[in-house]
């Protein structure tokens, strides 16, 4: 756990006691309409909890961190006239949540997360390399429809995104420098070879959907999102051939269907809910020199969180997706060609105060 999860734990922790007591005393002076801490996300006489694979349904004020490490398997990854290879990756994830509920019916909401996947082993590296990747995404919520005595609540939300990248390739610089004899120290240093070391990439999106929170008594709850989303994605390869930087746009429009159920045993006195979730995601991607590809993945994931504070979500999560797009590597003659189908597996630890 990095200091300032720490530091933020040990101030929801030194929090706790008064904000718990006056939400418990202003759920009983105010009506229900008014969102305190103990009631922003309550509906139906149950707490939900934010969901891992999907936005919630709820206009809330708060603020969070999301810690994780990751584990990527490429399998059957092309590498030219070596043939095909397995990659394994790893890498670790820090996400920051806010959001600030500007009326019961209205939000802003966002988040910003740094990633670094690196190649698990020398092969790995050598063969897919590392990448780093600052992500962006901010927008707005709107509650359409909320009812307290079927405990349902039905929100829109819009979202625009930003991701800037650089991804480190080994594997063309080698390449380059088996072909190039007689290169010395000084000229790669100074010459483009090493511009092969570093990608630029970015990615800009926007996406939008409906989200529902359904209560079913005080213990068991299911939360569902539909939402599409169309990217613009570009990449900038260094090409020895033309002494310069390719431009490769791309474009992606993806579809997302989400569910989550909860059980929480707080009302029998056990202050732990846990999660189920799926996604599953449909859609269509171009990738340069490749015909475009039908996305078709599944997501599953499992939370386990501290359900005694209203206010307050702390908990581990765990997350697989089946099947995700397959990576690009090239054959002996410098096509692109698709991978095996990768498995990507991941763990959070999440920690989120809501006012």
């Amino acid at each position: 756990m990095k200091p300032t999860t720490v530091g933020l734990l040990l101030l929801l922790s030194a929090a706790l006691p008064e904000n718990a007591s006056a939400a418990e005393s202003n759920t009983v002076a105010e009506a229900p309409e008014c969102h305190t801490a103990a009631d922003t996300r309550k509906l139906g006489g149950h707490t939900f909890q934010f969901p891992i694979l999907q936005q919630s349904a709820f206009v809330t004020t708060n603020v969070g961190l999301r810690e994780g490490i990751a584990r990527y398997d490429v399998p059957d990854l092309p590498i030219g006239r070596a043939g095909q290879t397995d990659v394994l990756l790893t890498g670790v994830q820090q996400t920051l949540d806010l959001g600030f509920a500007l009326t019961d019916w209205l939000g802003v909401a966002g988040f910003a997360r740094g990633t670094l996947i690196t190649g698990a082993n020398a092969r790995s590296l050598l063969v897919d390399g590392a990448s780093v990747e600052l992500i962006g995404q901010a927008g707005a919520i709107v509650r359409v429809w909320r009812n307290e005595s079927s405990g349902t609540q039905v929100s829109v939300r819009g979202n625009f995104g930003y991701q800037n990248g650089k991804e480190v390739t080994i594997l063309p610089l080698a390449t380059s420098i088996l072909n190039s004899p007689g290169l010395t120290l000084e000229e790669l240093i100074l010459g483009n070879l090493g511009r092969f070391l570093l990608v630029p990439a970015t990615e800009t999106s926007v996406n939008g959907g409906a989200y529902l929170a359904q209560a079913f008594g005080r213990m068991f709850s299911l939360q569902a999102s539909a939402n599409g989303e169309y990217a613009w994605r570009e990449r900038n390869p260094f090409d020895s051939d033309l002494g310069d930087r390719l431009t490769q746009k791309t474009h992606a429009a993806r579809v997302n269907l989400g569910a989550a159920l909860t059980a929480d045993f707080a009302p029998h006195g056990v202050p732990v809910a846990i999660m189920g979730e799926y996604l599953f995601t449909t859609g269509q991607e171009s990738e340069a020199r490749l015909p475009d590809r039908t996305l078709k993945s599944s997501t599953v994931a499992l939370g386990v969180y501290y359900s005694g504070r209203p206010n307050l979500q702390v908990g581990l999560g765990a997350v697989t997706t089946l099947n995700a797009a397959p990576r690009i590597g090239t054959d002996g003659d410098g096509n692109p060609v698709e991978s095996g189908t990768p498995t990507l597996s991941y763990g959070q630890f999440i920690l989120r105060y809501i006012w």
